[in-house]
């Protein structure tokens, strides 16, 4: 069976950090059976920062037994294809076809039977449950269609739960082992050596962050405030920031020299994925954006804030609300309110007109009164996230708990495959 994976890059990393994670764990539970991967990526430069040993320019290269071609590089893959016609399409992330593509698979002299299947967005919203597994039209009787949703329900897909990451997500011991393996491998031995240091010392509360640009002063001060209360009993304590290279980095190094902080940082170099997945399952805390990400801090147990891409009229926050809705019964209502409050804060501007429908999804979990100007805000999300990471140890269980419903809901990758081994047999009730 031939099994090609479509990714158009948008957000650096998230899409084909998905697209990458899901390839790893296609081959991992397809061993012994006649399977072949092709990945179609647009921007190699990113495969590239989390994969070491692709090349980027390659049009056409093998790479962890995959066969990875160029997007743009359209002779290349024309030539691919009529060779191999394709049986299954993954379209990942509503990344639609590149134009070689449709022109092939809807000429009049192509009459192989195709399977394409929409691996949708993660979102935890009602309506992922009702679109799973729906049938979609095409303008070919030869080419199939239908849309899967991952999600946080069992009506949907689940999360990819990928080999490596379970190594990591099993023990933090296990997790800054992989890590500085990895780290090292891919020559960064010094930062290795840094961030093992930090980890491994009870005295250092660790933090990833990586957001979108974003004032960081009220996420900053409350670090600083919770390094403060616990010298009171620990002179030796310290928080220690990971911080992400890219969009996240010139925040936090702003905020940090306004306060005069005495925090550590840690500027993080590119890093392989299984590296990354590694470092949110060893650390205290986890500041995020983005899907991969995203599902990898919900996966992992420990607390975690996300950044939600921004959207028009601060859309948003209908998604961040959705995904408080299921994490809500593992938090008691005290914790809920403030860790509600928080995501809210962190996920809206003061300076921006919200839509009906993201207030009203703000208003049915929290009571928060947002704030109108921007020091309002900043001191508000330094109180929230003060009073949470003193609760750390409590609120480690609610993240736990989450997690361990996750994981209940079995592998993605395995359901995935099993719709369409049906959908290539003929069986229309698995669709």
């Amino acid at each position: 069976m031939d099994i090609s994976l479509l990714c158009r890059v948008v957000d650096n990393y998230g899409d084909i950090g998905f697209v990458y994670r899901l390839a790893r764990s296609l081959s991992e539970i397809s061993a012994g059976r006649d399977i072949c991967l092709r990945l179609i990526v647009s921007n190699l430069e990113s495969f590239a920062k989390m994969a070491p040993g692709v090349d980027v320019s390659l049009p056409k290269q093998d790479f962890m037994g995959w066969t990875v071609l160029d997007w743009n590089a359209a002779e290349t893959c024309i030539a691919e294809y009529k060779k191999n016609p394709p049986e299954i399409i993954l379209e990942c992330f509503q990344c639609g076809r590149p134009e070689w593509l449709d022109d092939l698979l809807f000429s009049a002299d192509f009459k192989s039977r195709v399977q394409i299947v929409n691996v949708e967005y993660l979102t935890a919203e009602e309506w992922a449950d009702d679109f799973h597994l729906l049938k979609s039209g095409t303008r070919s009787i030869n080419v199939k269609k239908y849309n899967f949703m991952p999600g946080f329900t069992e009506r949907t897909g689940g999360l990819v739960l990928d080999a490596d990451f379970i190594k990591s997500a099993l023990s933090k011991d296990a997790a800054l082992t992989r890590l500085v393996d990895f780290l090292r491998q891919d020559g960064n031995t010094e930062i290795s050596l840094k961030i093992e240091d930090a980890i491994k010392n009870p005295s250092v509360f660790t933090a990833v962050v990586f957001s979108y640009p974003r004032n960081m002063d009220g996420i900053i001060e409350a670090f600083v405030r919770f390094q403060k209360m616990r010298r009171e009993e620990n002179p030796e304590f310290k928080v220690c920031l990971f911080v992400a290279s890219g969009l996240s980095a010139g925040p936090v190094r702003k905020s940090l020299e306004k306060l005069g902080s005495s925090l550590d940082f840690i500027s993080l170099p590119y890093m392989r994925q299984e590296a990354w997945d590694a470092l949110l399952c060893a650390c205290d805390w986890n500041l995020i954006r983005g899907e991969d990400s995203f599902s990898r801090a919900c996966l992992s147990g420990n607390p975690f804030l996300w950044h939600a891409y921004t959207q028009d009229e601060e859309y948003q926050v209908v998604k961040v609300a959705a995904f408080l809705r299921r994490i809500k019964e593992c938090f008691d209502d005290e914790l809920f309110a403030q860790y509600a409050a928080l995501n809210f804060l962190y996920n809206r501007s003061v300076d921006k007109k919200i839509c009906d429908a993201s207030l009203e999804a703000q208003e049915g979990l929290s009571t928060l009164n947002f704030p109108a100007t921007e020091d309002e805000k900043c001191r508000m999300e330094s109180d929230l996230l003060f009073e949470l990471l003193k609760k750390s140890g409590k609120i480690k269980l609610s993240f736990t708990g989450f997690s361990s419903h996750l994981f209940s809901l079995g592998n993605l990758t395995e359901k995935l495959l099993s719709s369409v081994l049906h959908s290539v047999h003929g069986d229309d009730s698995a669709v």
